[in-house]
């Protein structure tokens, strides 16, 4: 096996800044801390803490997806310590750690959560903090931990600020801190080697290799300050699809796509009041997962329409990825990660069955917002060459529908630019900064459909212009009275 310094050059080295955090499940010796990845309330608590960490303006490193490539690797039998600092990257200089503990009783049920400040080389203590929930007759441990996040998080805050100035540490040899280690464990933790995998020749250790992980931006104005709505819309459902990384080498990366479908699923559960458990959010979604949505051609019943409930919830979908044409048949179609753009008739997701699946599902009403461009080429280069531009068609009646919104990034035959600066595309990040009250012209705390599409229209061409030298005209259709955000 490699070195640890090699497992370390699993990602590339970042100059990570002081508000930079890494989130780890506390994982005491003798235990795996790959198994406790594996544990869904453990995975639950850990996303609850990062969005809040986010929301606060910290730059969060996502431990989940780095995890899974080294579960991948079969390198989960090195010590924790050696995993904690490839996932973390020899720079970071301290990371927090969670444990938790769900108490079942007569009276109800409660939810002990711990949070750790540690030092990324000695792994001391420098801050503890233990929260208790109320009790409640519930078992949904995220729940619990979002709660408790919102009402502690700020005194976490200024005991990590005070510890990084004064250097002070904490025992917590005494403590009795729960452990999260599932029932069930492999033998990672006991140092045996993976067994080879079947067609493998012997048990030749082989050279690990993983992909880079997704960079991270800087948050911009529209990444803080989220309106909040207030109120929670119970039956509300979406899908945020954010495709970047292309598996043909041919296609380039759509770079912002996942930081704008992040960004909107926060606004989504901030400022629309979405439920978590009602948002199905894919980063690079391949056909399968189109399939699995939207449904198929003669069969809408994904699990877009199995969350809906009928004619009482509102669904809002939204992508950022590429979109490319059929230049035979002037139809246009989202581009899954797995597609190769000059096959899209057989391997890519028609917007003819996009849009027909749609108008299958028994919405209250629905918002589409795609930033995508459907020409054949991209800010990032071309997926298709040699083709003139092509002017998409497609007619359906969710395009007429009365209680239908759909806004787009740009005409069929543009491109949909990117904003560098802010870390977006430039046509989400207006819609952000629309929602966030930019487009709110007449200051009554409301965002209607006319003053976002005067909003959008004002900036989102004239910047393509400064920006790039390109025309690019969103396509906005809907009732100018419709309200898309109330504060």
């Amino acid at each position: 096996m490699k070195s640890i310094l090699s497992l370390l050059l699993f990602f590339p080295i970042l100059a990570f800044a002081q508000n930079t955090l890494v989130i780890f499940p506390y994982t005491e010796e003798g235990e795996s801390i790959c198994d406790n990845y594996n544990v869904y309330n453990t995975k639950m608590v850990l996303q609850t803490i990062e969005e809040a960490c986010i929301y606060n303006a910290f730059n969060v490193i996502e431990t989940q997806p780095r995890m899974r490539k080294i579960q991948a690797e079969n390198v989960c039998h090195l010590r924790n310590n050696q995993i904690r600092k490839a996932v973390m990257g020899q720079r970071q200089k301290s990371y927090i750690e969670f444990s938790y503990a769900l108490h079942k009783t007569p009276k109800g049920n409660y939810l002990d959560l711990y949070l750790f400040l540690r030092d990324a080389n000695s792994n001391d203590v420098f801050v503890v903090q233990k929260m208790t929930s109320k009790k409640r007759y519930s078992s949904n441990v995220k729940e619990f931990a979002q709660r408790l996040i919102q009402l502690n998080f700020d005194e976490f805050k200024q005991q990590c600020n005070l510890a990084r100035k004064n250097g002070t540490k904490v025992d917590i040899s005494s403590m009795e801190i729960p452990s999260i280690a599932p029932a069930q464990k492999t033998d990672y933790a006991k140092g045996k080697q993976p067994k080879p995998q079947k067609g493998s020749k012997g048990a030749k250790e082989k050279e690990v290799v993983v992909a880079p992980v997704v960079e991270k931006f800087p948050l911009s104005d529209v990444d803080q300050n989220i309106p909040t709505y207030g109120n929670v819309n119970e039956n509300a459902v979406a899908v945020v699809i954010g495709n970047r990384t292309y598996r043909n080498n041919d296609v380039p990366e759509v770079k912002f796509a996942i930081n704008d479908a992040k960004m909107v699923k926060s606004y989504l559960k901030y400022g629309f009041g979405f439920k978590e458990e009602n948002i199905i959010y894919i980063e690079d979604a391949s056909q399968a997962d189109f399939n699995a949505i939207f449904g198929i051609k003669g069969n809408a019943k994904g699990k877009l329409y199995n969350y809906v409930k009928p004619n009482v919830s509102d669904v809002f979908v939204y992508y950022s990825g590429h979109g490319a044409p059929n230049p035979e048949t002037n139809k246009g179609y989202f581009v899954p990660v797995d597609t190769d753009p000059s096959l899209i008739h057989f391997n890519g997701y028609s917007l003819d069955t996009f849009y027909e699946n749609l108008s299958l599902v028994p919405y209250k009403s629905l918002t589409i917002v795609v930033d995508a461009c459907f020409s054949g080429s991209s800010e990032g280069g071309m997926l298709l060459k040699n083709i003139s531009p092509v002017f998409i068609k497609s007619e359906n009646k969710v395009l007429r529908d009365e209680n239908v919104v759909i806004l787009t990034s740009a005409a069929s035959e543009q491109v949909s630019s990117w904003y560098n600066e802010k870390y977006h595309s430039l046509f989400t990040y207006y819609y952000l900064k629309g929602l966030q009250g930019a487009a709110d012209t007449n200051k009554d705390r409301k965002v209607t459909l006319g003053e976002m599409k005067a909003y959008i229209v004002d900036n989102v061409p004239y910047m393509a212009r400064r920006l790039n030298n390109r025309e690019q005209t969103p396509e906005i259709t809907g009732s100018d009275d419709v309200i898309l955000i109330q504060r």
